[in-house]
Order: structure tokens, then C-alpha cells, then sequence
């Protein structure tokens, strides 16, 4: 099975090359390439998913080959840079919120009729970037690929974008670029630091590798995290170096200038993967690097994570309720929901980290179905400007029913995604962190107010008279609402389909934390 993670990631790749070989004329068989581009590695996905393995905590479907080697790395051995892909009980479910968000923003995107061949170019690089760094196996495979998303999207928001997108797209390069550039220092130093204490310890029966102690490799990393105790400074600095990265990359407060203009000025197809995936990457990075290789750092500084989590979740919510466009809403909508999974983290509690990915996977859809929905409603009436909607229910029933679902999912209405996700991570956070939790909820008051609002501002009151004759969803736009829909249901109803993936390796991170 590990052979198929490697496809995810090359599939998109190949799609992308050989729409390079197409005519730019033949504009249906480049969709249809792109589509069927990113619906293969989705079936590939859902196997993946469907045979995960619940009773084991490690990485599973491991694919590994040499890259590459530096000679002379560490104390004279080289190191093997490995092309590596696996995936444990954190990784699966991001895989396939890859995997389903990826195939919905092309059909959505079927409506871009200008330089087709290079906007589905970048797409399924983007794709493919997004399904490596997640899969991803080894630190080296992980930074390359997490350069690639940054690449990809900007170019796709400085060419596709609205009239500021060059703007938007330099400012989006500067905050991720910077945080790629701390987020590497992170992984170096976790590697060097790894690779020092090892040769410091004598243990080579559960060092299969020794004595080339310096890796990159995640699964080998995982083999001894056990026998690894980094000094307390150490863990402690480190965890700070990855935590100022994900405060950059997911735009947390006081990075969080560049998302809301990134959104406002990018195409909505472009909008569900940077909101609905690339958004996520942050956090999943935290989890899987500082969280699980630096239990101290995290005991040290939890409070401070779980502090700036609270912070990020009432400013985002202030902001947004004071927001006029709807896609600058989205955007501090989900730095709001994102603040959420920085408390469920500071909490070191093991139901805590389920809510977190809970919230990173409900939050991927539902972000991804609110940015389909207000798209749709643009392209009908040229504007994104809460207050010049009104009375779209009317005309739009269909579309604005599912705007009001994903709205709901966001609040956390019992029955769809967004409340189990709520619900676990707040039952975490209150264990450790009662006052902080309750004042987070603050911000689940102002979300139901600022969503609710603006919903009601859009779809009902006096319909506009230019409005009345706009047409419903068409055909193809049931495809992303229904999947859509029906999973943030399926999830709501049946929340063991993501707990069952998510809980062994879970319940492995927090033994070592002693959460």
C-alpha cells in the first residue's frame, strides 16, 4: 500500500505535465485531464483510508527510497535524504481532505476560461504538494513539498486573481516564505539535536540505522522517540522556533494580515484549497513535529499556546463580525476555528488532540462548502459585499440553503461536523484549562452572531429588484454541495468514521506528553 501514497502525489504530477502537451484551444480536454488527474488519487485516498489499520499507533503504507545522500553530515557519516511517504492515524484524514477538496475546486474552477493549460497547471501542482506534505515520511520531503504549495499559490493567485492580486500574492510569498525559512530552522535543529543525543546514549539494539544517527526520516525518528530525551532548553527552544512558524503559516494574531486579503483577492476555486487544505498544514506540523518530538517544550510553553489560541479565537470573531465581504469573513471565521485547535493542543489532553484533528478536518470542509456557496452567489451577482445582498432566497433557494448548512457547520450545530469537533476539543480544554476554555466560548457566541448575521443580510429581507431573475444551481454545482454536505453529515452523525483513524495515534502522542 505504500506504493499508492506514492501516486498520490504523482498522478497530479503527470496530469499537470501533460496538459504542458495539449493545445491551448482544447479547453474541455484540459479540465477533463485535470479532473480525471485529481479523481484518481481521491480512489486512491478513500483506499487508503478504508484499509487504515485501527489498532496500530505507528506509520502505516510506508514507502521509502534514497533521494539522495550528504556526505560528511554528522561526526563523518553521511546522510540519506529519503523520498518517503507514510501515514498514521493524524495524516490519513488530511490525506483525504486532500483528496476531496482537490477534485471539487476543479470542477469548480471548470468556469476559468482564460490560460486554462498554465491555471491547471499550477492546480495540480498545488495538489500534488498538498498531498506530499501531509504524507510525507521524511523532513527533507516534507519542506519540499510544503515550497511547492508556496510556489503553486502564488501563481495562481497572482495571475487568476481579482484587481489586487499581485498585491495579495507578494504579501502571501513574504509572511509563508518567512515561515518556511523558521520552519526549516525547526526541523535542522530537531534532526541535529535527535542525531546528538543518540550517539550520546548507548543503545544500538533499538538504533537500527546506528551509527549514521543523523536522519530525516520520520518513521525512523518515531522507532526511538522513546529512547530520546533531549535536554529540557533544548525541547523547550525548539518547540518555540515551530510555534513561531505555525503562527506565521496559519495566520494566526499578529500574522494574520495576509490571509483575509489572500482570500479576498483569489478565485474561489483557488479559495476552498488555500482555506480548505493549505490552511491546515500549520497546525498539522505543529502536531506532528513539536507535539510529538518535544513533549517538554510542549509541557513548558502549553499555556502559552493555548493563551494565543484564545486570543486568535476572539479576534478572528470581532474581526469577522465587523467584516462588510464575505470572503474576508471566511477568512477570520477560520483563523477563529483554527485558534481553537491551538487551545485543544495547549491542553495536552488525548481528546483534546482528537477534537484538533477533528476541527482540521470539519473545518477543511466546511471552509471549502462556505467559499463553493459565496462563489456561486458572486458569479450571479458580481459581488462578494455583504451589504449589497439581500433577499437571495428567493431567486437562489438551493444555493442559499446550502450556504445556510455550512454556516450552521461553522457555529456547530448538533448533527454536522462542526459540534463533535467543538465538543472533544472543548472537553479537553476544559480539564487543563477551565477559564481560558470559557472565555474561547465567547467566541463561539460571536461566531453564531457575525454567520448568522450575514446570512440573514444575504438571503432574506427585501430581494433587490437586479436580483430577481438570477437562476439556481446548475448541474454541476450539486457535485461539490452534496459531497460536501453529505460528509460534514456523515462526520456529525457518525463521528467513530474519523475517531476510529484518529484515536490509536492520538492516545500514542498523549502518553508521551502525559496528557
Amino acid at each position: 500500500m505504500g506504493d499508492v501514497l506514492l501516486l498520490l502525489v504523482l498522478i497530479p504530477v503527470l496530469a499537470a505535465i501533460l496538459t504542458l502537451f495539449l493545445p491551448a484551444g482544447s479547453k474541455s480536454l484540459i479540465r477533463g485531464v485535470a479532473l480525471v488527474g485529481t479523481i484518481i488519487p481521491t480512489l486512491f485516498a478513500v483506499v487508503a483510508y478504508a484499509s487504515f489499520g485501527h489498532n496500530t499507533t505507528g506509520f502505516q503504507d510506508v514507502f521509502s527510497t534514497t533521494w539522495f545522500t550528504i556526505n560528511n553530515a554528522f561526526s563523518g557519516t553521511p546522510l540519506a535524504i529519503q523520498f518517503g511517504f507514510a501515514v498514521d492515524g493524524i495524516s490519513m484524514p488530511l490525506v483525504l481532505l486532500v483528496g476531496v477538496v482537490s477534485v471539487l475546486a476543479v470542477i469548480r474552477n471548470f468556469a476559468i476560461d482564460t490560460r486554462v493549460k498554465a491555471h491547471y497547471f499550477w492546480m495540480l501542482l498545488l495538489i500534488a504538494g498538498l498531498y506530499g506534505a501531509f504524507a510525507a515520511a521524511d523532513m527533507f520531503s516534507f519542506f519540499f513539498f510544503l515550497e511547492a504549495t508556496l510556489v503553486a499559490t502564488y501563481f495562481l493567485i497572482a495571475i487568476w486573481g481579482n484587481e489586487r492580486r499581485q498585491y495579495a500574492a507578494t504579501k502571501f510569498l513574504i509572511y509563508r516564505g518567512f515561515a518556511s525559512v523558521v520552519m526549516l530552522a525547526g526541523l535542522i535543529g530537531l534532526a541535529y539535536s535527535f542525531a546528538s543525543q543518540l550517539q550520546a546514549t548507548t543503545i544500538s539494539l533499538v538504533v537500527p540505522y546506528e551509527p549514521n544517527y543523523l536522519t530525516l526520516s520520520l518513521t525512523q525518528m518515531a522507532s526511538v522517540v522513546g529512547h530520546v530525551n533531549l535536554p529540557a532548553a533544548t525541547q523547550g527552544g525548539l518547540f518555540l522556533v515551530f510555534l513561531l512558524a505555525v503562527l506565521i503559516e496559519e495566520a494566526f494574531v499578529p500574522f494574520h494580515t495576509w490571509l483575509a486579503d489572500t482570500h479576498e483577492q483569489s478565485d474561489t476555486g483557488t479559495n476552498m484549497l488555500i482555506g480548505g487544505v493549505l490552511m491546515k498544514i500549520g497546525l498539522y506540523a505543529l502536531i506532528r513535529f513539536a507535539v510529538t518530538f518535544l513533549p517538554q517544550g510542549l509541557h513548558e510553553y502549553g499555556t502559552l499556546v493555548a493563551v494565543l489560541g484564545v486570543i486568535s479565537i476572539l479576534y478572528g470573531a470581532l474581526v469577522a463580525l465587523a467584516s462588510r465581504d464575505w470572503r474576508r469573513l471566511i477568512a477570520f471565521s477560520s483563523i477563529s476555528h483554527m485558534g481553537l485547535v491551538l487551545l485543544a493542543i495547549g491542553s495536552m489532553q488525548a481528546i483534546g488532540l482528537q477534537g484538533a484533528v477533528f476541527m482540521l478536518v470539519s473545518s477543511g470542509l466546511l471552509t471549502a462548502l462556505m467559499f463553493f456557496t459565496v462563489g456561486a452567489q458572486a458569479d450571479r451577482t458580481k459581488t462578494f459585499t455583504i451589504g449589497e445582498l439581500g433577499g437571495l432566497s428567493r431567486p437562489l433557494p438551493v444555493l442559499s440553503g446550502v450556504m445556510l448548512v455550512a454556516a450552521l457547520g461553522l457555529v456547530g450545530l448538533p448533527g454536522l461536523s462542526g459540534f463533535v469537533s467543538e465538543f472533544t476539543l472543548f472537553v479537553g480544554s476544559f480539564a487543563r484549562f477551565p477559564a481560558l476554555s470559557i472565555v474561547a466560548t465567547i467566541g463561539m457566541i460571536l461566531a453564531a452572531l457575525y454567520l448568522l448575521f450575514a446570512m440573514q443580510r444575504t438571503t432574506f429581507g427585501p430581494q433587490k429588484p437586479e436580483y430577481a431573475g438570477l437562476k439556481d444551481a446548475r448541474a454541476i454545482e450539486y457535485i461539490p454541495m452534496v459531497v460536501l454536505i453529505a460528509l460534514v453529515i456523515w462526520i456529525g452523525v457518525f463521528p467513530s468514521i474519523l475517531g476510529d483513524v484518529v484515536h490509536g495515534t492520538v492516545q500514542a502522542i498523549a502518553a508521551r506528553i502525559g496528557g
